[in-house]
């Protein structure tokens, strides 16, 4: 290495930056992850909502359906004190039925169903009025409280979860009805039905921090997902051209022309500037697919913003958390990329052959995946010591910073000393790279690539 060169030097990147994108976008294959990657923003909310209206469709179709049901009467005996109206039972209360409530003059019909008061009949002489295809609800008093019985003749041959599913309508409609019999308003039957839920026993400390959290649950797991799989993709993509690229310009010796008019830095920064508009230019491309796939759900497909934002599996993240928290994301993007390029254009320089290739894609990737699952794993978790490792942590942080702080999880100070390490990390990496890129794209060594790369930095 000439001892008088600046090896900081970025003479010439501008020349490497242009030939390298003009480069990308007449391979093929860049052409076409360009294209796809586009049409998979634009399409992906759409089929997004249309698999996510079948799984509803299939949910309802396990639901109660009266309109295909065996039993045809149902009598309603109410041996118990509290004033219970078949009347008053409508479909707003009971989600779980898939048929239209109709009123009668005796009680309601659900479907092919009908519930009848049964103050006309007599409980105890039922086999000589109750026939095959009817049946009997009982709600009476026992020694544990009440109790809700779904009869049937022995002869009949009524499903047993047909006869369930009616019983459980019968049950959750008294249930109502005796709340309200003790003068509980309908907004705290509401949340008396809805059950209680509890997590534990936690310190105040922890509770606070949790509630806390502007986002959470699955929620939040869908986000730290949605950018990761970003991250993830671009670098992968990126890498695997860098590396490839490098070691073909060393195989044709086509390196010792280039670095007689530019420096070793420029050659690098100017190859993995290159590979950034690219990657930048799939963002935006494919977030103006993402508008368009918004579009489509709300002006064409008529579905309400709420039944279709915030996905997180396309470029929908980007724009969840307002314009600073683009921004955010954006810098950490560029971070992440800048470290994972340069690591790459190192790795590359060392190789001599299509087996090293594999093997610097194949370290790379190792360190791109224990970020990638270390963040997907810690993140599904979502516990406070995990999250602050995921913070200062690399390569978790790349990762799993930014969704962190747009959700909760870690505060602006904690943020902004990420970025500043995972900068340092950049300005060090840079430096090897200028110690060592010369040397090495001139070695024909076939020393193993971290020896070589330490061995060459020192010379």
């Amino acid at each position: 290495m000439n001892k008088r060169e600046n090896i900081y030097s970025l003479h010439g990147i501008d020349k490497v930056f242009k030939f390298t994108l003009i480069q990308t976008f007449k391979n093929k294959a860049y052409v076409l992850s360009f294209v796809l990657f586009v049409l998979v923003m634009t399409f992906m909310g759409p089929l997004q909502y249309i698999m996510s209206k079948n799984g509803e469709d299939t949910a309802k179709a396990l639901e109660a359906d009266f309109e295909n049901i065996g039993i045809k009467n149902v009598y309603v005996f109410n041996d118990t004190p509290v004033e219970f109206n078949l009347s008053e039972i409508n479909k707003e209360d009971n989600e779980d039925i898939t048929s239209e409530i109709s009123r009668t003059d005796d009680g309601i019909r659900i479907g092919n169903v009908k519930f009848v008061d049964s103050t006309d009949k007599t409980f105890s002489s039922r086999n000589e009025w109750l026939r095959e295809e009817d049946a009997i609800i009982y709600i009476h008093t026992v020694d544990e409280g009440i109790e809700v019985s779904g009869i049937r003749k022995d002869s009949s041959d009524i499903d047993t979860g047909e006869l369930d599913d009616v019983t459980a309508v019968i049950k959750d409609n008294y249930e109502k009805a005796r709340l309200r019999n003790i003068n509980i308003s309908n907004e705290d039957i509401i949340k008396i039905s809805s059950g209680v839920h509890t997590d534990g026993v936690v310190k105040e400390a922890d509770y606070v921090a949790e509630q806390s959290k502007t986002i959470s649950g699955q929620k939040y797991y869908t986000y730290i997902l949605g950018f990761s799989v970003i991250v993830m993709m671009i670098v992968s993509v990126s890498n695997s051209f860098i590396i490839a690229s490098v070691t073909e310009e060393k195989q044709s010796k086509l390196v010792e022309s280039l670095l007689v008019s530019v420096r070793p830095m420029a050659l690098l920064m100017g190859k993995i500037f290159g590979m950034m508009a690219y990657v930048l230019s799939i963002l935006v491309c494919g977030f103006i697919g993402s508008k368009i796939s918004d579009i489509v759900l709300k002006s064409v497909m008529k579905v309400s913003e709420e039944n279709y934002s915030g996905s997180g599996f396309d470029l929908s993240i980007f724009k969840q958390f307002g314009p600073s928290g683009f921004v955010i994301m954006l810098v950490a993007l560029m971070l992440g990329y800048l470290t994972f390029g340069i690591v790459g254009g190192i790795f590359g320089s060392a190789c001599n052959t299509t087996e090293d290739i594999q093997s610097a894609t194949g370290s790379v990737m190792v360190f791109v995946m224990t970020g990638y699952m270390g963040a997907m794993f810690m993140g599904m978790m979502d516990k406070n010591i995990l999250n602050l490792i995921m913070a200062f942590v690399p390569p978790f942080s790349y990762f799993s910073a930014p969704i962190m702080y747009v959700t909760g999880r870690i505060e602006l100070w904690s943020l902004l000393l990420s970025f500043v390490l995972q900068t340092v990390i950049v300005v060090l990496l840079t430096r090897l790279c200028a110690k060592t890129y010369r040397n090495l794209i001139l070695s024909d060594s076939s020393t193993p690539k971290i020896k070589a790369i330490f061995k060459s930095a020192k010379v």
